[in-house]
């Protein structure tokens, strides 16, 4: 079965956490087709996450049948994880108005949190974009490059 996709089959015990809105479902499944494509294809990316504190590789989060994505109406920010090494994730409405690109990357991004990257001040789970295929090293040391959803200044 793998990661879920909240459609109105799950009751998540986070508040705001709901299901994703019809007009907003074939941009989550398409990061989740691209996620699963970048598992397969990027090594990296499975060994970047093996890396993180629960040691588990971006496969085995997606293949993870625990783990429910769901949608955010209100959140500021683009998304987040109910705790670090959680498995309630949600994706906001900022993130959708942005595109697809930005829902794949936010669900990259809290997916190390699943793996166990922490919060705060860290810069682990913004880092696994780096490893997906989804940002320059560059943008590290140079500044944020506007063409690749990975931004060098996102925390947590």
């Amino acid at each position: 079965m793998g990661m879920q996709i909240n459609i109105g089959d799950h009751t998540s015990s986070e508040d705001g956490y709901i299901a994703f809105p019809n007009h907003r479902r074939a941009d989550v499944r398409w990061a989740r087709v691209k996620a699963r494509w970048i598992a397969a294809a990027m090594p990296s990316a499975n060994v970047y996450f093996r890396s993180l504190p629960d040691g588990r590789t971006l496969s085995d989060l997606l293949a993870d049948g625990r783990i429910w994505v769901n949608y955010h109406a209100t959140m500021p920010h683009f998304g987040e994880t109910n705790r670090v090494s959680g498995t309630e994730i949600a994706i906001s409405e900022r993130s959708c108005k942005v595109g697809r690109w930005t829902v794949l990357a936010t669900l990259i991004h809290e997916l190390a949190h699943a793996a166990g990257a922490p919060g705060g001040n860290d810069r682990s789970a913004e880092r696994a974009l780096l490893a997906c295929g989804l940002g320059r090293a560059s943008e590290d040391q140079h500044g944020d490059d506007a063409n690749t959803p990975y931004n060098p200044n996102i925390q947590g």
